[in-house]
């Protein structure tokens, strides 16, 4: 990513809507899918502009792979973070196995999926947990996408078949940001209208005025509680729970 991208992400993290509702919502799934044992071994790739990493701490030892070094070393000094230098599919600095692996807007930045994804699977526990968010719908592809490096947005099919082909099986896939895909949507299709989809763009995504951060985050704890009893059809990001493709976990 560019480093205004980064610079705003760490800003963004505790206040936004988006951040704080897809930070709850992987929590959550992490609570209840990570193998019951404790304490565990964790992975976190790429996520470096994330309190993810930090919060995932209550479960065990967690290491955190960034292909930034500044923002390792932010990670380091700023957040604590066991955090070092590397990226997929060859250049993971850790060793031994992990019993959960978290790949969290990730997938889309890199030229090739499946040798990342087979890489992971090596790291991984034969009862072991991959969780993955990327962003979904190419209709969406904006400036946005552009400003972080996206190569693809995803639909589910897509996401499946890159991740059966790096050896995992999907325990659970679902869309979200479900709600709120009409207001996303006509946001990335009018600024793709008046400005077109340029070759660099800056990150440009800001908390909306307090009373509208507030909403917003109303509505996606209402549809996390929808999540929970069912997959959404449609949505701006997709989740996935994964394992081996030839292990089921014992839980």
């Amino acid at each position: 990513m560019d480093r205004s991208a980064y610079d705003a992400l760490f800003a963004l993290e505790k206040d936004h809507f988006w951040r704080v509702a897809r930070r709850t919502l992987l929590l959550e799934i992490l609570e209840k899918e990570l193998p019951a044992r404790r304490p565990l071994r964790l992975l976190d790739v790429g996520g470096a502009s994330s309190l993810i990493t930090r919060e995932m701490r209550r479960y065990g030892e967690v290491i955190m792979v960034e292909p930034d070094a500044q923002t390792a070393a932010f990670a380091r000094d700023e957040l604590g973070y066991d955090a070092r230098v590397g990226s997929l599919p060859d250049a993971l600095p850790v060793e031994g196995t992990f019993d959960g692996i978290t790949l969290l807007d990730v997938l889309e930045h890199l030229d090739e999926e499946v040798p990342a994804l087979l890489a992971l699977k090596r790291l991984l526990r034969p009862d072991g947990l991959l969780l993955v968010t990327v962003p979904a719908l190419p209709f969406l592809w904006s400036s946005h996408d552009v400003s972080v490096h996206h190569r693809r947005r995803y639909v589910r099919h897509t996401l499946l078949e890159a991740l059966r082909a790096g050896g995992f099986e999907a325990e659970r896939i679902s869309y979200f940001t479900s709600l709120l895909l009409p207001v996303l949507a006509a946001q990335r299709i009018g600024d793709r209208l008046r400005r077109g989809v340029p070759e660099k763009a800056h990150y440009r995504v800001a908390p909306p005025p307090a009373p509208i951060n507030a909403a917003f985050g109303a509505v996606m704890d209402l549809e996390r509680a929808l999540l929970r009893r069912f997959d959404m059809p449609i949505g701006s990001s997709l989740v996935a729970i994964c394992r081996h493709a030839e292990a089921r976990p014992s839980r």
